[in-house]
This record gives structure tokens, sequence and C-alpha cells, in this order.
């Protein structure tokens, strides 16, 4: 039997009809806020001042965005790389490369960028890596990716907490009434659910009373107030999850230089991804007159951006369309400016914004939406079997499917890593042990025979 048809991949006819049409009702979705969201920038920023913006733009910084897009593509790539050349020494990085924009497609198309790694666990397979290795492989992805962004999101806090509540939203109602909104309740419950995700499941994993609690007393209030339908399964997917998390973060302990190299790629990936803003405002330049490059504005536009991210991540709408628009006008309402020249001013703030938010949103979501579907349709490994809709419960059931072989290979190489080190620790000893030993003397010369034999012997 085909392993995908082992973790119920393969559908009928019919469910098949209803899953190509829940993608073109994302992608319906995806349309229509972008259509939305793009008339009010236009219209807020002044639709011909908003268009010359974009068609006086420095060619170079424009240039620099989508290098960066590309160069966040590659990083992502390196770490595809990383964790398949610990399964297989037969990986390549174009592979990797299209395994990458493959997930970024999936990811933009559907709700909370759900179908990204099912569809990566999928395309690894198609690679010539077995189900449960890439599955193993997209679970320590989202334990790092998710330790990186916290790492992040503490640096902003400590850097620009202090301007969050500065950052308000003005909520037009009927009869002209614009009350001033502060996004400071969003962003930190933004943070907190960043923080949860890990969190729930490392003290899930480690503390038995908490496991029981959540399982027990939160699910099952959850249930009460009708906000779970289905207490069982809901409880079955927490279990399957936290030992999921339990066995990746095992293998991930086995090998802490390689841990650590992939938290630093995605730090770097993800200041290489927020600072694209920055960029943005340099193409137009948003920046006042006689602007020159500082670490302080370069790092405030990349904080703003990880404060976005807290924002956007709690709307589950597929690639955060037309919500991803308005938080960033909100978020950079206050960071550029009025573009001046001879003390003129040629462009005015808001055009400057709405400029530079469709140029960020088109680098960094259209054109890896469009370069992805392109992969997606063309590339020759890609999944070609009739997959359920991608979404979280499916890399759910994946994890449980693969959960007995995967947990068989990771307790093999903990034991085998910890009987190799007390292997080197006995050796350390015993050669101490031999230090301590008075050696034999050889005559009135004083010679030490074995200690001369060791240093020969070595």
């Amino acid at each position: 039997m085909d392993e995908e048809e082992k973790i119920g991949v393969k559908t009928t006819p019919s469910e098949k009809k209803k899953n190509k049409l829940k993608y073109i009702i994302s992608v319906l979705v995806v349309i229509v806020m972008t259509g939305l969201s793009l008339t009010f920038s236009l219209l807020g920023g002044g639709v011909n001042e908003v268009f010359s913006a974009i068609g006086s733009a420095n060619q170079l910084w424009l240039w620099v965005m989508i290098g960066m897009v590309f160069l966040i593509c590659v990083i992502l790539a390196f770490i595809v790389l990383i964790f398949a050349r610990l399964y297989t020494r037969h990986y390549k990085f174009h592979q990797a490369i299209a395994n990458v924009m493959i997930g970024a497609f999936y990811s933009d198309v559907t709700p909370s960028a759900s179908g990204g790694e099912v569809m990566q666990v999928f395309t690894l397979k198609k690679q010539g890596i077995d189900i449960s290795s890439a599955a193993s492989i997209m679970v320590m992805w989202f334990i790092l990716y998710q330790t990186s962004l916290i790492i992040f999101d503490v640096i902003a806090f400590i850097f620009e907490g202090s301007s969050i509540m500065d950052i308000t939203a003005k909520l037009n109602v009927f009869g002209g009434w614009a009350p001033e909104v502060t996004m400071l309740p969003l962003i930190i419950i933004g943070f907190v659910v960043n923080l949860s995700v890990l969190g729930l499941l490392f003290l899930m994993s480690y503390s038995h009373h908490f496991h029981n609690f959540i399982m027990n007393n939160v699910l099952g209030f959850l249930h009460k107030i009708k906000l779970l339908k289905n207490l069982e399964k809901s409880r079955e997917n927490l279990r399957v999850q936290v030992e999921n998390f339990k066995i990746e973060l095992k293998r991930l302990q086995t090998n802490i230089p390689v841990t650590i190299l992939i938290v630093l790629l995605f730090l770097f990936m993800l200041l290489t991804r927020y600072s694209i803003p920055y960029v943005g405002g340099l193409a137009l330049d948003a920046y006042g007159e006689s602007y020159r490059f500082t670490f302080a504005s370069f790092f405030e536009g990349s904080f703003l951006s990880a404060f976005h991210q807290m924002v956007t991540g709690l709307i589950p709408l597929p690639g955060s369309a037309g919500v991803s628009e308005l938080f960033f006008s909100v978020m950079f309402s206050d960071y550029y400016q009025a573009t001046v020249i001879g003390g003129v001013e040629i462009r005015s703030l808001a055009a400057n914004l709405a400029a530079v938010q469709i140029l960020w949103r088109f680098v960094t979501f259209y054109l890896v939406l469009f370069a992805g579907g392109l992969v997606t349709a063309f590339y020759k490994s890609r999944p070609k079997e009739n997959y359920v809709y991608a979404n979280r419960q499916t890399f759910v059931n994946l994890q449980l499917e693969t959960f007995d072989e995967r947990k068989r290979l990771v307790e093999t190489l903990y034991e085998t890593k910890q009987l190799s080190r007390k292997s080197i620790v006995q050796r350390l000893r015993n050669g101490e042990a031999d230090d301590k030993k008075p050696l034999p003397r050889k005559g009135k010369r004083g010679f030490r025979k074995k200690r001369d034999d060791l240093e020969v012997g070595d």
C-alpha cells in the first residue's frame, strides 16, 4: 500500500471536488481582499500621487527588495537542506528551493498558513525522503522557527516596546466619529499566542500535573461553553502534538551544533524579512531630506514589522489578505515622512505610506505567490496524489500515523548518543587514573618507561 494511502491522503472523486472548491474559495478570498485593500490604499494616499510615487521609486532599492525576498527563500532552502542531509546525502539544494516555494504557495492560499507544512512533507516524500522522516523534519522546523520567532519578539519588546503605546488606529464609524484605538492589546495577545504555542507544548511535555490540568479542566471547560465540538478528538490531537514535540525535541538535543545553526539562520531570515519595509522607505525617499542610514531607524522598522506579524497572525485569513495591508498602514503611520527636496514637499506622507505598503506587499506576498504557483504547477516532484485539503488537522493526522516509527528511531539515536558520551567520559577517567599511578623508574637516570611507551604509541 502506498504511503499516502496509509495516512489517509487519497480521496474519493467527490471529496476531490470539494477540496478543489476549498482552494478556489481561498484564492477568491485573497483576490477580493487584495482588491479592497488596494482600493483603500489608493484612496487614502491619492490615486495619482501613489502611482507617481511608485513610478518614480529608486530602481536600485526596488531590486534590493526583490533580492531580499530571494535571499529569504535561499535561507529557508538551506535549512531544509540541513534537515534533509540528516537522513540522506543525496538531497540537493535545488530540491530544497522547490520544496520551500511549494510550501510558500500553499501557506499563502490556506487559512493561518496551515497547508504549507503538509505539502512540504509530501514534497519531501516525492523527493526521496520517507514520510516519517519528512514529518520529523517539519516538526523540528516548527519547533525551531517558533523558538526563533519568540526570541525576535522579545528583542523587539526590549528595544521598541516603549513606542507601542503610540501606535493607534482610527476607526471611522457612522457620523464621522473616528476614535483612536491603541494597538497594544492586539500586539500583546499576538505575542502571547506566539509564546503559548511552544510554551504550552513544553509545559505539557514535562509537567504531569499541568498536562492533566489542560487535558481535563481546560479542554473540558471549552467543551462546556461550546468552543470545542468534539472533546475526545481535541484531546487526541493535543496528545499527538505533545508526544511529537517530545520526540523531535529529543532528536534536536542529540545534535546541538546543528540546532544552534538553524536557530541563527531563522533569526537572520526574520531580520531580512522584517527589514524590507525599511528598504521600501529608501526606495521612495520617505525618511525626510538629507537622511543618512542609522541602525536605529533600520531596527525600528524591523521591530515594527515584528509587531505587525504578531497582530496579523491572529486573523485566520489566507495570506492575511487585506488584514496585513490594513495593519501595515497602522503600524508604520508614524515611521515614514513626506518626501522633501530642496525644502519643498513633493509627496505627502499618506502617499509614501500607501506606496511603500503596495511595494512591500507585492514583493513579499504576490511575487512569492506567483513564483510558488509556477513551481507547484510544473515541478516534476510535486505531490500528484488526490490529497486532502491541506490544513492543521492533516498535519496532526500525519504525525499520528508516523509516530511509532519516529519514536523508535529517535530513542535509538538518543541511546547511541548517550552511550557514546559515556564511553568518552569513561576513557577520560581511565586516562586520569593512569596519570595518577606512580610510574616505575629505571636505573639512576630515572627514565619513565611506561610514560615513554605511551608517548610513542600516541
